[in-house]
């Protein structure tokens, strides 16, 4: 699992024992509807994991251990110059026990999960229209911090990837994260990728986070930077606070920054561990649009649903 998810899991997920024993149905009354729909979901992605698993079995008995996990998210994002801002992302992950659980079936909305949280208009900018995403992930029998990757994505290219990822406690309170990526694209070619996280967990409470990324494409012969500095901030054990300071540029024609978005969300889970509400106002900032400041709100909600978690992508 990425290790960031794991030092958040506390602040933007948190699930506690009380808040289960919050949400059960003492009486034994049945589910209401959004129960049956967060069942049938899973049974239903289950169920195509299940086949899937099955063509690769040497059995004709179905591996009632493979399943599926992922997550769904629809939102409104109006702004001061867009007031529709409509947006939906969702990812799901096929987990294939006859392949000796060294192979992932992936399938998402875009193929770059280090923007899955940003603002869809800011997020546009930084994908340069990707598209939908489906791959085989296959871990590294020999290195523990190394996947590839092969399938469709990017306007329906073919794409193979390879990916190290690791981290590094440098004490109690600080831990560093880091990854590398190179990927070949039958019409962009050959890119790649670099990042490092710092996370620093000031208190109980508190946890803030310093991101930087840098991206090269052989194709257009130039680099595209990201920095995003965030504070989490855990209001109770089904609220979060997070504040974002996010800018990202481009080396050509010359080193400048294309976009700067601030923004403070509100994450919850009042209702169920797995259905989480966002409130996001922003403000942004476009060097398409000569950086004049535009406002907006992020209204959205977000469903986690099927086998293991969500967030091992």
């Amino acid at each position: 699992m990425n290790i960031f998810w794991l030092s958040c899991v506390f602040f933007s997920i948190s699930a506690t024992t009380q808040a289960e024993t919050q949400n059960a149905h003492s009486d034994g009354a049945q589910s209401i509807w959004m129960d049956e729909w967060h069942r049938s979901l899973s049974a239903t992605f289950n169920e195509q994991a299940q086949a899937i698993d099955g063509w690769f079995s040497d059995t004709d008995i179905p591996k009632q251990t493979a399943g599926a996990s992922g997550k769904v998210r629809f939102g409104w994002e109006p702004r001061s110059t867009d007031l529709a801002g409509f947006d939906t992302r969702f990812r799901i992950k096929f987990s294939l026990p006859s392949l000796k659980n060294r192979v992932d079936l992936l399938l998402s909305d875009d193929e770059d999960e280090n923007l899955e949280d940003n603002i869809r208009t800011s997020r546009e900018i930084d994908s340069q229209r990707q598209n939908t995403t489906l791959a085989l992930r296959f871990f590294s029998p020999n290195f523990a911090h190394v996947s590839y990757r092969i399938g469709f994505g990017r306007r329906d290219q073919v794409f193979a990837r390879a990916t190290y990822r690791d981290y590094y406690k440098i004490n109690e309170k600080i831990t560093l994260l880091y990854d590398s990526q190179a990927y070949y694209y039958n019409r962009d070619r050959w890119g790649t990728e670099a990042g490092a996280s710092i996370l620093y967990e000031r208190s109980g409470k508190v946890l803030d986070r310093l991101n930087h990324r840098w991206y090269f494409s052989d194709k257009d012969n130039e680099f595209k930077w990201r920095l995003e500095a965030q504070r989490y901030t855990r209001l109770g054990p089904q609220s979060t606070w997070i504040n974002t300071l996010y800018l990202s540029g481009y080396s050509r024609p010359n080193m400048h920054t294309e976009q700067v978005l601030v923004s403070t969300k509100l994450r919850s889970n009042p209702l169920r561990k797995w259905l989480f509400f966002e409130v996001e106002p922003y403000v942004l900032w476009l060097k398409k649009e000569d950086f004049k400041a535009t406002y907006g709100i992020a209204l959205r909600f977000e469903a986690f649903y099927g086998k293991g978690n969500a967030f091992n992508f």
